[in-house]
């Protein structure tokens, strides 16, 4: 009887300590919860490449690991800059090479050079850490990025990559009408494989589309974006449309006076 009254007592005063322990242990994990919502609400998101434009970069975080497409006629201008500016040394810029994927036919090195002298850049330097791979076709394209891309971000160490005008080759002429769904699913493939490289190498991934072509291939190409950003721009006002996968749709207006316009880079 008294072993089993000694024996209930100690299943007591474990009961009790474990009570206490689940009791501080849950106290514990809410301090810390609250302490990093209140640690993210004082101190937000600092941007991994700028455009050097205030308003620019107030509008839009560009952070490694995100996929952003750009629609709109002034997107390629606004990669030219970044590709100069991801050059920059830190705290500037990342410091970094940069890898261009040309599906338009659209790569011009002579604004690159342009766009360095007025970053203060050695234009050569800068020409030496850009890699261009250009595509004559959408299926080469698809190659491009999912069979060689990843093997040249770890070569070259590159934190941003463009590939310009995305939609186009797709929708060019010689894709005949029984190809086209063909072609649809090899756009969405190479869109998911975009998304998951920007991920695993936490890189910044940024995809130009200048004018819209297929509906279906923009609405795939905006599901597998972090961001798609509508650009529109006249003299220094810049209008940004933001889309975002499943979250609600907002529109941000930058204002820069004094600042050259995007358009005096194409």
């Amino acid at each position: 009887m008294a072993q089993c009254t000694y024996w209930n007592y100690l299943l007591h005063c474990l009961r009790q300590t474990m009570v206490q322990f689940t009791s501080a242990l849950t106290v514990q994990d809410f301090v810390k919860v609250d302490s990093l919502l209140i640690g993210a609400h004082q101190v937000p998101p600092q941007p991994d490449l700028t455009f050097g434009v205030e308003a620019l970069d107030n509008a839009l975080c560009l952070n490694f690991g995100q996929l952003i497409a750009f629609q709109g006629k002034s997107a390629h201008a606004m990669c030219t800059l970044l590709c100069v500016r991801a050059m920059l040394p830190q705290p500037l810029g990342p410091d970094c090479d940069v890898l261009f994927v040309d599906g338009g036919n659209n790569f011009d090195p002579y604004a690159i050079s342009d766009s360095s002298v007025e970053q203060g850049l050695d234009t050569e330097k800068v020409l030496e850490r850009l890699h261009v791979s250009r595509a004559f076709t959408h299926h080469q394209l698809a190659c491009i990025i999912t069979d060689k891309l990843p093997s040249a971000i770890r070569k070259f160490s590159a934190r941003l990559i463009v590939v310009s005008d995305i939609t186009q080759l797709y929708c060019d002429p010689d894709v005949r009408d029984d190809d086209k769904e063909d072609a649809s699913r090899i756009f969405a493939k190479t869109a998911r494989a975009l998304r998951m490289f920007a991920r695993q190498y936490q890189c910044l991934i940024i995809t130009t589309n200048l004018e819209p072509r297929n509906f279906l291939l923009d609405h795939t190409l905006t599901r597998a974006a972090h961001v798609s950003v509508n650009v529109e721009q006249k003299a220094s006002l810049i209008q940004f449309s933001l889309k975002y996968p499943y979250l609600q749709s907002r529109t941000v207006i930058a204002f820069a006076p004094g600042v050259k316009t995007l358009e005096a880079y194409l």
